[in-house]
């Protein structure tokens, strides 16, 4: 187990909801760019390690995603160490967000290749939400994309096995397990929330005696622990679609904020709110 992920969508209110607790086998280092192209201001995260991204734009579009690739993680570092750089997916989200349109942020998502032209769009599941609408897309390196506008009087997670493709991703064995039980729990905090901030503190909650099967994970809980145990929960992020608010949550055992990387010119009056905080589960 690898790069596992949750990822989650509501409306509460009025308020558009994006939401992921980012899982990784690695203390991540991690910092917010917030930059203006052709007019468009992003907010968004990068992964030191990995160049991995996700994150808003001042025209309302928020992506996020989780993978089915369950070794992506180890692929792109894997591929930062072999050529020097990290695997294109962090710049294919990023290209992404330069759009006003979420059907031209969807087409980016599917298709752009970057400079790896075997290497086609953004594999796993991926949400794309904006004032309006929801959409999802399923997509792996044997499976064609898979596009559904999303029903908002439902509430939506993903992990890591397939929806719309049942052979992808985790299929069987305890991990599969994990996947559907971290789904489960997701779903059904969703249907309690009152506010944004609870969908957080939602996720960070327990559920499971074995912390492999709970959406907020710590590997220095798990009992009897093998060579496979090696995932913890680094951060989460939530992105207030409406409000254009986006917040990053840091685990303070398992991650290191590096800051705010603002590349707008110095008169620019940001659009998007950045809210940081820290969290320490152990207390």
């Amino acid at each position: 187990m690898i790069n596992e992920c949750i990822i989650a969508h509501t409306v509460i209110g009025d308020k558009v909801i994006l939401a992921k607790n980012r899982d990784r086998a690695y203390d991540a280092k991690v910092k917010i760019v917030r930059e203006l192209i052709n007019n468009v201001e992003m907010v968004y995260i990068v992964d030191d390690e990995t160049d991995w991204s996700e994150g808003m734009n001042s025209m309302g579009v928020a992506i996020i995603n989780s993978a089915l690739m369950v070794n992506a993680d180890e692929k792109e570092k894997k591929i930062a160490k072999k050529k020097g750089k990290p695997s294109e997916d962090g710049k294919k989200i990023r290209r992404a967000l330069m759009f006003k349109k979420p059907s031209e942020a969807i087409y980016s998502v599917m298709n752009y290749s970057g400079d790896d032209k075997g290497e086609v769009g953004v594999k796993g599941h991926t949400f794309i939400a904006t004032k309006k609408h929801t959409y999802s897309i399923e997509m792996t390196t044997e499976h064609k994309p898979v596009i559904k506008k999303l029903d908002r009087k439902q509430n939506h997670v993903r992990t890591n096995h397939g929806y719309d493709y049942t052979d992808s991703g985790y299929t069987s064995g305890a991990s599969a397990k994990s996947s559907k039980l971290r789904w489960k729990y997701a779903q059904d905090m969703l249907s309690s929330v009152k506010k944004p901030m609870d969908v957080l503190n939602g996720l960070s909650s327990t559920h499971a005696d074995d912390m492999r099967n709970n959406p907020y994970r710590d590997v220095d809980k798990v009992k009897s622990p093998t060579d496979k145990d090696i995932l913890s929960t680094t951060g989460q992020i939530l992105m207030n679609v409406t409000d254009l608010e986006f917040v990053l949550r840091m685990d303070k055992e398992h991650s290191h904020y590096l800051g705010i990387d603002d590349r707008t010119p110095e008169a620019y009056e940001p659009k998007i709110k950045i809210k940081v905080q820290y969290v320490n589960k152990s207390k």
